[in-house]
């Protein structure tokens, strides 16, 4: 399991670095935008929705890297409360859950993105994009995603009881 956890925190942070740029490529667009309609009186046709699509690839980019770091929504109201071995086998439940919530989310993404590659069709949008361009990030976002669930699950079942493993 070592090397599937080098791995995924490897992807992670290149996933992470990606998911950065293009959230400053949004900034300038609309930056760029925001100035070409309230300075030169000139707004662009094209900046919304290349934002929305370099969205979507920010979004499915940082699903694993999110994961991984616990920036996810969690509740620990209880947690504290537990004994060390409640606690473990909690942990070992959400990050099951998680699994599940995962599998479902690809199951949905992959059915969303084959239907894209078979009508070909195009974005309703000034920017003529295929919708198979933008969403063939989703099935490798949450393929990482599981992946990235797969190696936490794999530590909260190594924990030892009492000891809280890092992620």
């Amino acid at each position: 399991m070592d090397a599937l956890t080098r791995f995924t925190r490897r992807v992670n942070r290149i996933f992470l670095g990606l998911a950065g740029l293009l959230t400053a490529a949004i900034l300038l667009v609309i930056a760029y935008d925001l100035v070409a309609r309230n300075v030169f009186g000139a707004p662009t046709l094209w900046a919304l929705d290349l934002s929305r699509f370099l969205l979507v690839f920010v979004f499915f980019l940082s699903l694993a890297p999110a994961l991984e770091s616990g920036a996810h929504v969690s509740v620990d109201i209880l947690e504290h409360y537990l004994a060390a071995g409640l606690r473990r086998i909690l942990r070992i439940a959400a990050r099951s859950l998680v699994l599940v919530l995962g599998a479902f989310l690809m199951w949905q993404i992959c059915r969303s993105t084959y239907q894209a590659f078979v009508e070909n069709s195009l974005f309703p949008t000034w920017i003529p994009v295929k919708l198979k361009h933008v969403y063939w990030i989703g099935p490798l976002g949450v393929l990482q995603f599981l992946l990235t669930g797969v190696v936490l699950l794999g530590a909260a079942v190594r924990e030892r009881h009492g000891a809280h493993a890092s992620s």
